[in-house]
């Protein structure tokens, strides 16, 4: 029989949970607005009662249970990667999906947490007292650098590079010998040049638009255009829901997925964005919280893998949409359209929850 645990409600975190239900359902309502958005955000509905309800359940167990599940979501993870190549969608030039009947699957999303779980299971059954060396490190750049393979093959640069850099957050936080962190430096700068000739021209050419979208308004540059000129025609306080034009006309791509803060933007103008972000914020700054009062290694890499996720994500999507970055395709978690996404950033977020839990005070 199902029982609800008094200190289950007595300490859960509203302060957490809250600003991520605001954040869903006004991204829903975002996505009705856009092209075919009664379909979209019917779907987004379902996505998120689903994930609500996944965070819930992860709330319920103690984290020593999810660390031992780690490497098994790990490689469950890893097979539907691999999976992707043998029966992946194609779409958009890109193999990043596997079709079960009317459902799409999005492997790589699940595996930005599977490699936050990995890298917080085993820094925590290896403690060093000192910073880690080459060694000790063989094995996490092992697990980081085979999924982000598969990952750019896709290909998905934008994914692989959030991966990356929430790998590079847990190993940081875990403690690495200067001397090794420059020489990965180093590595990657000369590693630049051979990265940049293996892009498939369309990512070159998401980069040109970056540095000069003018030079090609109807090409390369044209989504950072478009983007911008939505985010500019907002002002202060938005167009509206129904007079947001470059939305309505169909002027901006992927309007709701990639650039859906750009549609916000052009609807709620300055003022609405000062709102979204600060929801961000307490949602972010609230995970630091858990993260500092966390005991145990494990709780807190998970819970700084997780925060590296979820501002790597704000800051990648609404950086490209205001064309201070390139565009990499990474999506607004809570906010942007997608299935894969939106389980992902609730199961991160049951997580966070059963981690504030178990260091109440």
């Amino acid at each position: 029989m199902f029982q609800i645990d008094p200190k289950r409600i007595k300490y859960f975190d509203f302060l957490l949970f809250i600003p991520v239900l605001i954040i869903s359902v006004i991204g829903i309502v975002t996505i009705y607005m856009t092209n075919r958005g009664n379909v979209f955000a019917l779907r987004q509905l379902v996505w998120v009662f689903i994930g609500i309800f996944v965070s819930l359940f992860v709330y319920k167990l103690d984290t020593r249970h999810i660390k031992r599940g780690a490497w098994f979501f790990y490689f469950f993870s890893l097979a539907l990667l691999v999976l992707v190549f043998i029966n992946g969608v194609l779409s958009h030039g890109a193999r990043r999906w596997i079709s079960f009947y009317f459902i799409h699957i999005q492997p790589s999303e699940f595996m930005k947490l599977a490699v936050i779980l990995v890298l917080s299971a085993y820094f925590d059954e290896n403690p060093k007292s000192e910073p880690y060396g080459f060694f000790d490190l063989l094995l996490p750049f092992i697990v980081v650098f085979i999924p982000i393979i598969f990952v750019v093959k896709q290909p998905d640069l934008g994914t692989a590079i959030v991966i990356a850099v929430i790998a590079m957050s847990i190993i940081l936080a875990a403690g690495i010998e200067r001397s090794l962190l420059v020489k990965l430096v180093l590595l990657f700068l000369v590693f630049l040049p051979f990265a940049w000739s293996n892009l498939k021209p369309y990512q070159k050419d998401r980069i040109m638009g970056f540095l000069d979208p003018y030079r090609a308004p109807t090409t390369y540059g044209y989504n950072t255009i478009q983007s911008e000129i939505a985010i500019g025609s907002g002002g202060l306080f938005g167009k509206g829901l129904h007079n947001a034009t470059q939305t309505q006309l169909s002027f901006l791509p992927e309007s709701h997925t990639d650039f859906i803060f750009s549609v916000f933007a052009e609807q709620w103008g300055f003022l609405g964005c000062a709102i979204l972000i600060f929801l961000y914020a307490v949602v972010l700054f609230r995970a630091v919280a858990i993260a500092y009062h966390s005991e145990s290694d494990f709780d807190r890499m998970v819970t700084i893998g997780i925060i590296a996720y979820f501002w790597i994500s704000v800051v990648f999507n609404m950086g490209m949409a205001m064309g201070l970055l390139p565009i990499v395709g990474v999506p607004l978690v809570f906010f942007s359209y997608g299935g894969s996404s939106i389980i992902t950033s609730y199961f991160a977020l049951g997580i966070l929850l059963s981690v504030r839990f178990k260091n109440r005070r």
